[in-house]
């Protein structure tokens, strides 16, 4: 019986089958010539034998590689017994070594490498403009609170309570489960919580945790290789995590200013007068600015609210030696009197 004959009858699958079937006889030593002549006829009565053929050959040469593994090869050698269970034994010409059986599990371990990554499932976005609060109820029980310009895309799962925290500052009161981790993904890394209060503020170079209850775990997520890093927070710390994956060192936090902007309040305690503004002007459409560079690093002190940027003027005026200029509907630049 000729070798074209059987791959019609034993293969059964088509063009790679019939490719398979082919490049295992031709790699016996005993193939005689006639059944080369015939694999070359049926290689070139169809482009679509070619191309079968060719990729057969190119997964056995990964497989090559492959069964010096020997995790690889004992999946093979269980992937053998279970055929020859349940076929009784392998005709001669099918799977003639191991080899075979390796490149099929190779098959398995490469294929899904070239199906693109599903994701995150699809999520619902909630996003608050410049001056704006909102409070969220989440389907599991969990609250959250939105700050100023603020976006989360919530993408809840069977496995996984998953929020992504794209920009600003959110507060997270969460309905413990610990089967179903409640994690908050941000740019270098991850917050895991399972029932817990703590807040997370996205900038454009780091973000910063701090944790009010319970505990937390937060993972680096390194963009230039190295090792991964985990970190915990107890009740009363903070940390910072870059945009490259690098945490930072454990401190104490300041839990007054924490809750404080949840009240639309800042409280400031020996602030760098830059640093003020620079929050202030998140709440704000007035922005203030500093036209006198010798007046950046001037210590403030102080309760002010975070929707009157007016009250905080005049009080840098009557405070310091400060001077307020309206240059426009929407700015107001601070000078030195």
């Amino acid at each position: 019986m000729s070798m074209n004959r059987n791959v019609g009858t034993e293969a059964g699958n088509g063009s790679n089958g019939e490719a398979e079937s082919w490049f295992v006889r031709l790699l016996e030593p005993d193939c005689p010539a006639e059944e080369r002549a015939a694999f070359e006829s049926w290689r070139a009565a169809d482009p679509g034998h070619a191309a079968a053929y060719d990729q057969v050959a190119r997964l056995w040469n990964l497989s090559e590689q492959a069964v010096k593994d020997p995790a690889v090869m004992a999946a093979a050698m269980r992937a053998r017994r279970h055929a020859e269970s349940e076929h009784g034994a392998f005709r001669r010409w099918f799977l003639p070594t191991a080899a075979m059986a390796a490149m099929a599990v190779i098959a398995v371990v490469i294929v899904p490498r070239w199906i693109p990554d599903a994701g995150p499932p699809v999520g619902t976005r909630y996003a608050t403009v410049a001056g704006e609060q909102r409070n969220l109820m989440l389907e599991d029980g969990s609250s959250v609170v939105l700050d100023t310009a603020t976006v989360l895309v919530e993408r809840y799962s069977d496995g996984e309570r998953r929020v992504d925290l794209q920009k600003g500052q959110a507060q997270f009161q969460v309905r413990g489960n610990p089967n179903r981790p409640f994690v908050v993904h941000v740019q270098g890394g991850t917050v895991t919580a399972i029932g817990t209060r703590f807040q997370v503020r996205v900038d454009a170079a780091r973000s910063a945790v701090t944790l009010l209850e319970g505990k937390l775990r937060v993972d680096a997520e390194l963009q230039h290789g190295g090792d991964s890093r985990t970190a915990a927070l107890i009740a009363g710390q903070r940390l910072t995590i870059n945009r490259a994956g690098v945490i930072g060192v454990v401190q104490a936090a300041d839990l007054k200013a924490a809750r404080g902007w949840t009240e639309g309040k800042l409280f400031v305690d020996n602030w760098m007068l830059e640093d003020l503004l620079v929050e202030m002007n998140r709440y704000t459409d007035t922005q203030l600015r500093i036209g006198d560079p010798s007046l950046r690093t001037i210590p403030i002190s102080g309760i002010f609210r975070t929707d009157d940027p007016e009250t905080l003027t005049l009080v840098l005026q009557q405070g310091w030696s400060i001077r307020a200029k309206r240059t426009s509907a929407n700015e107001v630049v601070l000078t030195r009197k």
